[in-house]
C-alpha cells in the first residue's frame, strides 16, 4: 500500500481529532482532506517503522541505495543534514555549487576549498590535485549535473575520494531522473551520499526530494535531518514523493521514460540540424533532459529570448543569462510540448542577426580573506560595485536562477567577478547582493 493509498482510506473512516486545524474539511481545492500528522497508521518521518519506512526502503531499491531518506524541504535540507553530518574537517567544493552548499559550510564552520569547474565539469585531475597531501580535508561536495546538464565524471573522482579517504557528497537535484532510461545516478556511480530534488525533473510536488547514502552514514543523516527538517512533515508531500516512486516503479513508469528519451532525442537533432545562429548546448557527459539555448554571436541576449518566448509563444522557461537561455524537461512533458518550444525557439532563430558579443570572462577565485562564518556579526558599509575593486566583501552576490555565487564574504572583490556582474547587468539578468543592507547596485564591505 502506498501512501497515498493509505491518506484516501484513513481519511474516509477516521473522526480528526488532531492537527492540523484544516481538519481535512476547509473548503478549498487543495488536498486538506490528506493532510495529517503521525497518528496509528501514518508512522513517523523521524522515526520510521511501518509505511514511511516502507516509502524509504522503495526509494533505495529504486535507484540502489544502501539507505534512503525521503526529504519535504528540498535538496537544501538534505545539503544541510549531509554536511553536518560528516564531521569538521575542511571542506573542497566545486565553486559552482549551489548557495545551499555555501551556507551549510558557513553554518558549520567549516574551512573551504574550492575547485574551479571547466566546460562546467569538475575534473577528476583536478580533484586528485587539490586532496594530494591536503589532510585538513575530510569531504567534497560537487555539483552534478549542473543547472545547465553538464555531468562530471563521478565513477572516476569517487575512486580518487576512497583512495584519499575522503567522503563525497554530491548534490544532484537536478538528476533525480538519471537512472531511468538515462546515465547512472551518483549513487550507483561510488558516491557516499547523493541529493535529489524529486520535483525539478520527476512528477512530485515542489519542496519533495531524497537523500541516498552508504549505511554508514546513515545514523548520522537521520540525527541531521532531525535537526533541519520541520518536525511536522507534510504528509500530502511525503504521498506525493511515494507517488512518484510507484510511478518509476511501475510499467508505465518504464514505458513514460523511454518515451521521454525517445522525444527528447528526436527534438535536440530537430534543432542542431535547424538552427542558424543559436546553438544547442551539448557536452561530453550531458543530461540531454536541459535544453539550453546559447546566444552568443547574436543580437540576442539569453533574457530577451526568454521574454520573447514568453511574449510572443507562452512559454516560460526556467533560466535566464547573458547568453544562455535553459529549458527543463521531465518526463510529463510528451512530444508536443517537446516541438511547441523547438518550433517557437526556431522562430526566433530566425528572426535573430549575427553580432559581436564579448565573451564572459572565465570565473575567478577572488582572494579568500576570511572564512564566510567568520565574518557573523560583522558591520560593514554599502559599497557601489563600480568602487568595489579591492575590497573584502560582506555580501554573497549571484543571479537567482542559479544560485551560484560569483562572490563570497570574506573574499577580495577582483576585476573577473567585476566583468561579470557588468556583463550580467548589460543583459538584465539581475543580482542579488545577499547580505547588503537593502541599497540597489551595491555591496556591503568590510
Amino acid at each position: 500500500m502506498t501512501l497515498l493509498e493509505h491518506l484516501k482510506q484513513y481519511t474516509k473512516t477516521t473522526l480528526p481529532m488532531h492537527m492540523p486545524g484544516g481538519k481535512r474539511r476547509f473548503a478549498s481545492d487543495l488536498p486538506y482532506e490528506w493532510d495529517v500528522t503521525e497518528v496509528e497508521g501514518t508512522d513517523d518521518l523521524h522515526d520510521p517503522h511501518g509505511i514511511l519506512l516502507e516509502m524509504q526502503n522503495r526509494a533505495a531499491s529504486l535507484w540502489g541505495a544502501e539507505q534512503s531518506f525521503v526529504l519535504v524541504n528540498g535538496s537544501t535540507g538534505g545539503i544541510l543534514s549531509a554536511v553536518r553530518a560528516t564531521g569538521d574537517g575542511a571542506v573542497l567544493m566545486g565553486r559552482n555549487c549551489h548557495k545551499s552548499v555555501y551556507n551549510a559550510v558557513s553554518l558549520c564552520r567549516r574551512e573551504a576549498h574550492y575547485l574551479l569547474p571547466r566546460g562546467g565539469e569538475i575534473l577528476p585531475e583536478d580533484v586528485e590535485r587539490a586532496l594530494t597531501g591536503n589532510k585538513s580535508i575530510t569531504t567534497l561536495v560537487i555539483t552534478s549535473p549542473t543547472y545547465e546538464g553538464v555531468i562530471s565524471n563521478i565513477g572516476a573522482i569517487s575512486k580518487i575520494c576512497r583512495k584519499q579517504g575522503v567522503t563525497f557528497i554530491v548534490d544532484e537535484a537536478h538528476g533525480a531522473h538519471l537512472g531511468f532510461a538515462f546515465g547512472e545516478s551518483a549513487i550507483a556511480l561510488g558516491a557516499d551520499i547523493v541529493i535529489q530534488s524529486l520535483h525539478k525533473t520527476l512528477p512530485a510536488l515542489t519542496q519533495t526530494a531524497v537523500l541516498h547514502c552508504k549505511k554508514a552514514f546513515a545514523p548520522a543523516i537521520a540525527r541531521e535531518n532531525a535537526v533541519f527538517e520541520s518536525s511536522s512533515p507534510s504528509y500530502i508531500l511525503m504521498a506525493s514523493a511515494d507517488e512518484c516512486f510507484a510511478f518509476l516503479a511501475s510499467g508505465e513508469g518504464k514505458k513514460a521514460m523511454e518515451a521521454y528519451k525517445n522525444n527528447l532525442l528526436a527534438v535536440r537533432e530537430k534543432l542542431k540540424a535547424s538552427l542558424t545562429h543559436f546553438r544547442l548546448l551539448e557536452s561530453p557527459r550531458y543530461d540531454m533532459g536541459k535544453l539550453v539555448i546559447l546566444t552568443d554571436g547574436t543580437d540576442t541576449t539569453g533574457k530577451a529570448l526568454a521574454e520573447a518566448l514568453r511574449r510572443d509563444h507562452k512559454i516560460e522557461t526556467e533560466m535566464a543569462l547573458p547568453y544562455s537561455l535553459t529549458a527543463m524537461t521531465s518526463v510529463c512533458d510528451g512530444e508536443a510540448e517537446l516541438n511547441a518550444f523547438a518550433e517557437a525557439v526556431l522562430a526566433l532563430d530566425a528572426r535573430a542577426k549575427p553580432a559581436k558579443t564579448h565573451p564572459l570572462p572565465a570565473p575567478s577565485l577572488p582572494e579568500k580573506v576570511y572564512e564566510p562564518f567568520a565574518l557573523r556579526g560583522k558591520e560593514g558599509k554599502p559599497c557601489p560595485m563600480e568602487e568595489a575593486l579591492g575590497k573584502v566583501s560582506l555580501s554573497y552576490l549571484w543571479a537567482y536562477p542559479p544560485g551560484i555565487p560569483l562572490l563570497v564574504p570574506g573574499e577580495r572583490v577582483d576585476e573577473p567577478t567585476l566583468e561579470i556582474a557588468a556583463a550580467y547587468e548589460r543583459a538584465g539578468v539581475p543580482l542579488h547582493f545577499i547580505g547588503a543592507k537593502g541599497e540597489a547596485s551595491c555591496l556591503e564591505i568590510l
